[in-house]
């Protein structure tokens, strides 16, 4: 299948998804699960990728376990594809193809790696062939003896970071701003299969606004904020999140002044809101007594047996909220 029919397929599930459609959107899912043969190449100019990797958090469990089948075997068939063409076209060993490095093996290699201690940091070479500037310094995502893919090859999700992906700093030349930019980027990668350049230029940008917003002073509050924007990232059940900031879809600036309860997946809203409801009906204590009526309709059953009170819930000049439980299937509104 190529480019052109794999983005049709995209826009079809785009829509699918946003309608609600489930069978179309199984359909799809088992036709790109069939017939696509994922290549680096393909994956970078459809980003079929991050919409499928949506798919896992899915409320129906038959399309979210599809979106992890397809997202594993594509995992896999790239890593294969890694390993069958190291030495002719890329030149990486397979052991770095593989992308599962023990911090030990690192540690006996001459190649720069990005320490873990904040107040040291590895000098970074001055022929590296992939050098992006940072704000005061030089960082380096690929070396000459042991080059990087661009995606991660490994089968098992969770083992990719910073040290498997072979970065090395400074980044801004600051131990505590770049020990914070490890982490966001450890948070955004774990799991991704975006290029190892992508996130850590996401991870730059997400420390710089923070410390403007905070006036340039890594204190307390700069502390907190990046702590909470990490633990929300790193969330397993959280996949939605960070593939809109890695991707760009959610702008840096905005993922910045979200709160935890913006950050939250659609499934622990949707609870937190059930939460609410619940709350607001047995929060009515030593209110009025239920009244019966027939004057409303449940949307559930259909039945016109229901009962209601009413409170006071918005400002004084507003009307009073109406209440009303179904006597049959007990469902509530508003």
């Amino acid at each position: 299948m190529n480019t052109d029919e794999v983005l049709r397929l995209k826009k079809s599930l785009e829509k699918a998804t946003q309608e609600a459609r489930l069978s179309s959107t199984l359909e799809l899912l088992q036709r790109l699960k069939e017939n696509v043969k994922p290549t680096k190449e393909l994956l970078r100019k459809t980003e079929i990728g991050l919409l499928v990797s949506k798919q896992k958090s899915h409320k129906n469990a038959d399309i979210a376990r599809l979106a992890k089948e397809i997202i594993a075997k594509w995992k896999k068939e790239i890593g294969n594809e890694g390993r069958s063409s190291a030495v002719e076209s890329n030149g990486y060993s397979d052991r770095v193809v593989n992308s599962k490095i023990s911090p030990k093996s690192l540690s006996r290699s001459s190649t720069p790696k990005a320490s873990i201690d904040s107040n040291s940091r590895p000098a970074v070479p001055s022929n590296d062939s992939d050098i992006i500037r940072g704000e005061n310094a030089q960082y380096s995502i690929s070396s000459p003896t042991t080059p990087i893919p661009d995606t991660p090859s490994s089968d098992r999700e969770g083992d990719r970071n910073i040290i498997t992906d072979n970065i090395s700093g400074p980044f801004v030349g600051d131990s505590r701003r770049d020990r914070c930019i490890e982490l966001l980027y450890n948070a955004m990668a774990f799991d991704s299969s975006n290029d190892s350049k992508t996130i850590l230029e996401r991870a730059i940008k997400i420390e710089k606004t923070v410390l403007d917003q905070f006036g340039g002073k890594q204190e307390k509050e700069y502390r907190d904020k990046l702590r909470s924007l990490i633990l929300n990232l790193k969330d397993k059940k959280n996949p939605e999140l960070r593939a809109s900031v890695v991707s760009g879809e959610l702008p840096v600036t905005k993922f910045c002044t979200m709160s935890k309860e913006d950050m939250a997946s659609e499934e622990k809203k949707a609870r937190d809101r059930a939460i609410r409801q619940i709350k607001l009906f047995e929060s009515r204590g030593a209110g009025p007594s239920l009244a019966e009526t027939d004057a409303f309709r449940c949307g559930k059953c259909g039945n016109r047996k229901c009962t209601y009170y009413q409170m006071q819930t918005r400002s004084a000049d507003e009307p009073m909220t109406t209440f009303v439980t179904c006597t049959i299937c007990n469902n509530r509104w508003k």
